[in-house]
C-alpha cells in the first residue's frame, strides 16, 4: 500500500531534524562538549548553572561526549513524543507516517542519514 503525504508533512519533519542537529537541540550538546554550560553563571548568580560548569569542568572529554550524547538524544526524544501524540490525537497530516507513525519516520531521518522520503504516488 502506498501512501501520499503532503509536502508540509516532508517539511515539518526535515524541520524538526534540523532543530535537532544544528537549532535549539544542538545547544546543549555543544555547550556539554566545551565544558562551560554558561559563562554568566558565578558561585552567587545563576547558580545551578554554576554548578554544572564545575561538574562539566571535572569531567575528561569522553565523559562530556556522553552527556552531549544524552542531551541530544532527550531533545529528540521530545519531537518524537510530540509526533506520537499528533499521531495519537489524529491531527492532519501526522495519522500516519510512510513508515507507519509520523515519529518513525522522524527517526529515519534524524537517525540513519541515509533514508530517503519515499516517492509519491
Amino acid at each position: 500500500m502506498s501512501i501520499k503525504k503532503p509536502q508540509k508533512y516532508r517539511d515539518f519533519i526535515d524541520h524538526m531534524v534540523e532543530v535537532c542537529r544544528q537549532g535549539q537541540g544542538s545547544i546543549g550538546p555543544a555547550r556539554a562538549r566545551s565544558g562551560i554550560w554558561n559563562r554568566n553563571a558565578t558561585p552567587d548568580d545563576l547558580v545551578d548553572q554554576y554548578e554544572i560548569n564545575r561538574l562539566l569542568a571535572d569531567l575528561h572529554e569522553d565523559q562530556r561526549e556522553i552527556i552531549a550524547c544524552m542531551l541530544a538524544e532527550a531533545f529528540q526524544g521530545g519531537v518524537f513524543e510530540t509526533l506520537k501524540a499528533l499521531e495519537e490525537f489524529e491531527v492532519e497530516p501526522f495519522v500516519e507516517g510512510y513508515e507507519s507513525s509520523p515519529y518513525h519516520d522522524f527517526v529515519g531521518r534524524v537517525v540513519l542519514d541515509q533514508w530517503e522520503w519515499p516517492l509519491d504516488k
